[in-house]
């Protein structure tokens, strides 16, 4: 194997890993790059030699493999760095007549591998002959040849691979001519993955996935500071939840006059709810768009920051740190609830909201959610490293709208049109959606001594 990084920043702690399909070059990645990643292409998978210790620098880890490199990826990473994987049309067991390709159809590909069937291979990645010319009608000499053949003797002989990795999401093109869609639905069902049907060839250009599930910080921070004043006024089930989540304070042991840190308080919402409750004396906001001043304490500081790369340097310490329907956009939580726990003063808590899976669920119809949310078992598992005292409470808020124009002003004006279908879909598409449904998770913990 070998390694090349497309973008690569010294300060960057997060890493976009790709494991390339067999038979392609870095050059093929080249457009996916996002603000704060780096990107690196695993290829050329003639032996499965490597040194993985690059991970070590990064902190967030996603790993998207297309193709056989599925099969590379869930056999040589080590599943402990990697923070979250998606597959694109490619199994974990790739040479399977159930699985996978068939096996006949795959031992055909290699022992009949020459120039002329490997363009033939290619031509059927692609969706069409436009595509396939730009892309896949490349020249390989003889000895390039030999060791794609050798690759794929390689692979077919290699085990079944464990499913340790954290596979969130496969990918399935409904007219991939490798892999039978049928095929690639069974492997994955068997193990409990996420699938997204896609119509789409072999070949997805992999950057529209990257983009869809990575959050891109500065388009948020645009929507949101777009939505600030119309926010609140539409903000119906985000009011609610700041409710419930004030509410919890009078239960925790947080002292009047309290240090606190606020992520992503955006209008004030819940700003304004905890502030008649615990009167702070200091509080610090982080937020990814400019903040309005707050006036809820005699100190005030403002940090328009990435909250997640902002609290990795954190050297404050805190009473208290609140956060109301912010970290499901996050990209490690685990990591980011461990910094919270460096970030508290003996006895301190976190008092935070987010969402569950099923969040706006009726809209995964016209496009999957762009968020994975995370279950109420695994923020449990990961607080119960770092807190005590442990409280977690769940509901669902149903919305009701007269209209699909109604529909979609509520997602423009709170600014959560993220998690919502693509802003080309017309209200014609949304006619059948009169409900959605918001189902978020409530949180209180105390830092472990």
């Amino acid at each position: 194997m070998k390694i090349e990084f497309i973008s690569h920043n010294p300060e960057n702690s997060s890493l976009i890993l790709i494991f390339a399909g067999w038979s392609t070059a870095p050059s093929l990645y080249e457009d996916v790059r996002m603000t704060g990643w780096d990107v690196a292409v695993i290829y050329d998978y003639d032996n499965l030699n490597l040194d993985f210790s690059f991970l070590d620098k990064y902190s967030t880890i996603w790993v998207f493999a297309w193709s056989l490199g599925v099969r590379i990826a869930a056999i040589t990473l080590p599943s402990n760095k990697i923070t979250a994987a998606y597959a694109i049309n490619g199994t974990l067991n790739p040479v399977d007549n159930e699985e996978g390709i068939p096996v006949a159809i795959y031992n055909g590909t290699a022992e009949n591998l020459d120039a002329r069937n490997l363009k033939k291979f290619r031509r059927r990645m692609a969706p069409d002959a436009d595509t396939f010319r730009r892309v896949f009608d490349t020249d390989f000499c003889e000895d390039e040849i030999v060791s794609l053949k050798k690759q794929l003797y390689l692979i077919g002989l290699l085990d079944v691979p464990n499913t340790e990795l954290p596979w969130r999401r496969a990918y399935i093109g409904t007219d991939d001519k490798i892999f039978p869609p049928a095929n690639m639905e069974r492997c994955w069902n068997k193990i409990g993955v996420e699938i997204v049907k896609l119509p789409n060839a072999h070949y997805i250009p992999l950057l529209s996935i990257v983009k869809s599930v990575i959050p891109d910080y500065d388009t948020i921070a645009k929507r949101f500071h777009d939505a600030h004043n119309t926010y609140n006024d539409n903000a119906r089930a985000q009011r609610m939840i700041v409710n419930t989540l004030a509410g919890l304070l009078s239960t925790l042991n947080i002292p009047t006059g309290a240090k606190i840190l606020e992520i992503g308080p955006g209008t004030g919402l819940f700003t304004d709810k905890y502030a008649k409750v615990l009167k702070p004396a200091e509080v610090h906001f982080v937020d990814i768009a400019p903040l309005r001043p707050m006036n809820v304490a005699d100190k005030e500081i403002y940090f328009c920051e990435d909250a997640e790369k902002w609290m990795r340097e954190c050297v404050d310490k805190y009473d208290c740190i609140l956060s109301s329907s912010t970290i499901q956009w996050f990209a490690n939580i685990p990591e980011f609830l461990y910094n919270c726990s460096k970030s508290l003063r003996l006895g301190g808590v976190v008092v935070l909201s987010s969402f569950l899976p099923g969040n706006l669920g009726e809209l995964d119809a016209l496009r999957p959610s762009p968020i994975h949310y995370h279950t109420e078992t695994e923020y449990r598992e990961w607080l119960e490293k770092y807190f005590t005292d442990i409280e977690i409470h769940t509901e669902k808020i149903l919305m009701e709208f007269s209209s699909p124009r109604e529909l979609l002003m509520h997602l423009k004006h709170t600014g959560v049109a993220g998690s919502a279908p693509s802003p080309h879909v017309s209200p014609a598409a949304l006619r059948s959606i009169h409900t959605i449904t918001y189902h978020p998770i409530y949180i209180t913990a105390t830092r472990r001594e």
